[in-house]
């Protein structure tokens, strides 16, 4: 618990920073547009009241959740499969780092074709951007094992689920606990693009809804509320990082 404390302090305290900032320059400005922070909360209050809006923040994070954790697990075993095949990984991966380049959401309208507007060509959306990323990481990591222990492995015969929990998934590890933080943060930011873009509630639904009507102070309101729901499992993640990296950053 101390040490979640100790690497929360950091953020939380450039945080507020960023906040007096914003307060000063919204003072000095006198914009009647932008809003300080006072303004924000109190119109994000306000929103919190509405059953609208917390049914849209419990879409969100019930997307989130599913999508995150579908791109998890198929990043990871589906990763871990072909970083074992030093002739897979070098056939694949080029093609699936020139698909990760490409601006996911310009392949939005693919995910409308195939999976249409509601929940599942969000989520599916929300899935592809983490997937990716999860899955790249997973498969460097694995091709890197030592190819001594590999070897070892095959002369001692070891069945393939004794190889992967005793050398490759220790390995492993260090990589994969950076990869479920970044993923996180890009599946998360895959669904609020995919909300922005047609969706019916969501929390990207509501901050495009109030672009339209000029509602600046729910616009920051709701950016806050966004930032605090991605702060704390990111600080969770990161805290599990330092963990696994102090305990197997010298598997290799």
């Amino acid at each position: 618990m101390r040490r979640l404390v100790s690497a929360a302090a950091p953020p939380i305290l450039l945080g507020a920073a960023l906040v007096a900032v914003w307060w000063i320059g919204a003072l000095i400005a006198g914009s009647a547009v932008f809003p300080t922070p006072v303004e924000a909360v109190t119109s994000l209050g306000a929103e919190l009241g509405l059953e609208r809006f917390v049914t849209s923040i419990a879409t969100t994070l019930r997307a989130l959740a599913s999508a995150y954790l579908a791109a998890a697990v198929v990043g990871t075993v589906a990763g871990m499969s072909l970083g074992l095949s030093a002739f897979w990984t070098s056939a694949v991966l080029p093609v699936v780092y020139t698909v990760n380049s490409i601006p996911k959401i310009t392949l939005y309208p693919i995910f409308l074709l195939f999976a249409g507007i509601g929940d599942l060509g969000r989520g599916t959306f929300a899935f592809v951007s983490g997937v990716l990323p999860m899955f790249l990481i997973v498969v460097e990591a694995t091709a890197a094992v030592s190819r001594v222990h590999l070897k070892l492995a095959a002369v001692l015969r070891l069945s393939l689920p004794r190889l992967l929990w005793q050398i490759v998934v220790p390995s492993v590890l260090p990589a994969l606990a950076t990869g479920l933080r970044l993923t996180f943060g890009l599946t998360f930011l895959g669904l609020l693009l995919a909300e922005m873009f047609s969706g019916s509630s969501g929390l990207g639904f509501e901050i495009l809804r109030n672009v339209t009507l000029v509602r600046m102070e729910r616009i920051v309101g709701e950016v806050i509320l966004i930032a605090a729901l991605a702060l704390i499992p990111t600080l969770l993640l990161q805290a599990l990082e330092r963990q696994v990296h102090r305990r197997f950053g010298g598997a290799r």
